[in-house]
């Protein structure tokens, strides 16, 4: 009996020690802090940092385009629009929540350098990329050209009163843990046949829809559907929007609380789901509304449900180069990218002037530095625009900013040849605008199959030229990040129109060509083909980039889009911005661990007006906030790469 009695003394002492420790440790887990390694470490910051506590909404929005004009406000790609929906918005992403508000992070060692006093600039054609097309206008028209802005009235305008307005029936699968504000579980689906609709609006019976009914066509722009929700708890939330598009696939806006929250893609055909991820949303009532930018769907449900934060994991990247010959800095500048990944993001600008352009001197008189990274384009080097009178000197401002310890990137907006053009007249419609599908007779599907021998020439010659600009650079030693082939897959350039079979093997024919016939070892190659059906082949790309022009002042991080991106190939790669209109809201981007590697602004009216900066798609607290953040690196925060 004593022993019996002593053994249960015994198990009494453990458990309250047991008890002891646990509260220790919990108490050790709230209290502690992560401090973020430089940028050669390899260790990732952990993104719930003090900058989270802003305050900072995050609307995600996804609209792509291209920067040859407020033309490009809205492009996207239909054909990996579902794929965003198996990204990495797993469990494992709740480990982002190890560090508190007193965490920092210190930038890297830096390489700051002066302006130049060199003033040279490199002018395109006037309106050469300034030609805007318009949206779709009926279910019958087919969508050859980029799409005009949504930012206009229909993103502007108060909804026009309605006729219909009924509270929602939802459906409900909720797991909530009821001694905590968070949930463990959480999915309501709304019918969009239930919401508030305008006036013309109309429900759409139709069999395929969830409950036999479904809203459309969404055709004025002050087409709307509104469902109010109701979110137990503070956190983020997918958004599941169930849409068809009536003709080609469309492109409209989702608002939450009447500030964007995403774009979001119907396909044809059938009913489709999309997710616009990541709305962080205060525990309450919310009002959700569709409305039109492109228009033109059936709306079917709305899902609302737990979200999560991007996985640490995500910039945990192994590949290597996949030019095994890359040149010395090549290699360096690729391992600074992958190291400062997840840890910094690297402001960038779209500048011809380069160091010395407007851009760059009216955000250094704004911020009190310049970008990190120079945006050029290899276009006005092209055969058939040089042959009409263009020249270039964007090689020449790119050796320069490398001199000053810059990072330089180049896009190709590639002129279809001459004898193609539909007219060599000096207007958008003419060569200024060759590279639009629109220009242009050029197929690249006949020429990549051997149908087309002259075509066939001529391409082989326009590449010539541009590997010859590219030697260049890598003779004075200046790596590349290479974008050529941009927005494919929104059909509205040449390299695009014929389809991603013709487009894959147009990549693979210019990288080995580049590669292999030129010797092109300064290239770090970036796949901007915004869908995963039109990548060409993890040994084909290096890094993976999204044009995104989601309107005006929309700062949202583009969580959807990022999630998309992160898993186009089979290897995990670096992901980057490639083009914005807007700036992020950086504070939002580190709460919910989206760092893009990069992002860079597009020129002209997207950041000046003249030589002056211009808020008109980005407040300047906004750019000043990401010039200043500990969280972004700009031209004086830079380390020495090379």
């Amino acid at each position: 009996m004593k022993k019996r009695i002593i053994s249960l003394i015994l198990c009494a002492a453990l458990i309250i020690s047991a008890c002891g420790c646990s509260a220790d440790n919990g108490t050790l887990s709230a209290g502690s802090s992560s401090t973020a390694s430089a940028v050669s470490s390899a260790e990732t910051v952990s993104q719930d940092t003090a900058s989270s506590g802003s305050g900072s909404s995050s609307d995600t929005s996804s609209d792509a385009s291209d920067k040859t004009s407020s033309d490009k406000q809205n492009s996207s790609s239909s054909d990996s629009s579902d794929k965003q929906n198996n990204s990495s918005a797993d469990s494992s992403d709740k480990q982002n929540n190890s560090s508190d508000a007193s965490s920092e992070t210190s930038k890297p060692s830096t390489n700051k350098q002066e302006s130049s006093s060199s003033a040279a600039t490199s002018s395109k054609p006037a309106n050469s990329t300034g030609s805007a097309t318009s949206k779709p206008t009926n279910s019958a028209g087919t969508a050859t050209n980029k799409p005009a802005s949504a930012t206009a009235a229909d993103t502007t305008k108060k909804p026009a009163a309605t006729t219909t307005s009924k509270k929602p029936t939802t459906t409900t699968t909720t797991t909530v843990n009821q001694t905590s504000d968070k949930p463990l579980s959480f999915s309501e689906t709304y019918e969009a046949e239930n919401g508030k609709l305008s006036n013309d609006m109309s429900v759409i019976s139709d069999s395929n829809a969830s409950g036999g009914k479904s809203v459309g066509k969404f055709e004025s722009d002050s087409s709307y559907c509104q469902i109010s929700i109701t979110v137990p708890a503070d956190a983020v939330y997918d958004i599941v929007i169930r849409s068809k598009a009536i003709g080609p696939y469309k492109e409209n806006d989702l608002y939450a609380d009447g500030k964007k929250a995403g774009t979001f893609v119907s396909k044809p055909d059938n009913f489709s789901d999309y997710t616009v991820c990541a709305v962080t949303l205060k525990k309450g009532s919310h009002t959700l509304t569709v409305k039109k930018s492109w228009g033109w769907i059936e709306l079917d449900k709305i899902t609302v449900k737990t979200g999560a934060k991007i996985s640490n994991s995500t910039y945990n990247v192994t590949s290597t180069l996949v030019n095994r010959n890359a040149t010395a800095n090549t290699k360096k500048l690729y391992s600074f990218l992958k190291d400062s990944y997840g840890k910094y993001v690297i402001t960038g600008q779209q500048c011809d002037g380069g160091i010395n352009g407007n851009e760059f001197k009216a955000i250094k008189n704004l911020t009190g530095d310049y970008p990190a990274l120079l945006g050029l384009d290899m276009m006005d080097y092209t055969p058939s625009r040089t042959a009409l009178g263009t020249s270039s000197s964007a090689v020449d401002k790119a050796i320069e900013f490398h001199k000053k310890g810059g990072i330089v990137t180049f896009c190709w907006h590639w002129n279809a040849p001459t004898e193609y053009l539909y007219s060599t007249a000096n207007s958008s419609d003419g060569w200024w605008g060759g590279f639009y599908t629109k220009s242009s007779k050029f197929d690249i599907a006949k020429v990549m199959n051997g149908q087309d021998a002259k075509g066939k020439k001529l391409l082989d010659r326009d590449i010539k030229e541009i590997a010859k600009q590219l030697k260049r650079l890598e003779k004075a030693g200046v790596p590349v990040i290479w974008r050529p082939l941009h927005e494919a897959s929104g059909g509205w350039f040449w390299w695009g129109a014929q389809g991603p079979d013709a487009y894959k093997k147009l990549w693979k024919y210019l990288y080995k060509e580049l590669t292999n016939t030129y010797g092109c070892n300064n290239l770090i190659w970036v796949y901007n083909g915004q869908s995963a059906d039109w990548y060409p082949g993890d040994e084909y790309v290096d890094i993976v980039g999204e044009d995104i022009y989601p309107g005006n002042h929309v700062y949202d991080p583009q969580v959807s889009r990022f999630k998309q991106a992160i898993n186009y190939g089979s290897k995990t790669k670096i992901t980057a911005l490639t083009e914005n209109g807007c700036i992020f809201d950086i504070d939002s981007a580190v709460s919910i661990n989206a760092l893009w590697c990069w992002f860079m602004t597009w020129g002209d009216e997207f950041t000046v007006n003249g030589s002056n900066y211009s808020e008109k798609y980005t407040e300047k607290s906004v750019i000043k906030k990401m010039y200043a953040s500990k969280y972004s690196l700009t031209l004086g925060s830079l380390p020495k790469i090379y």
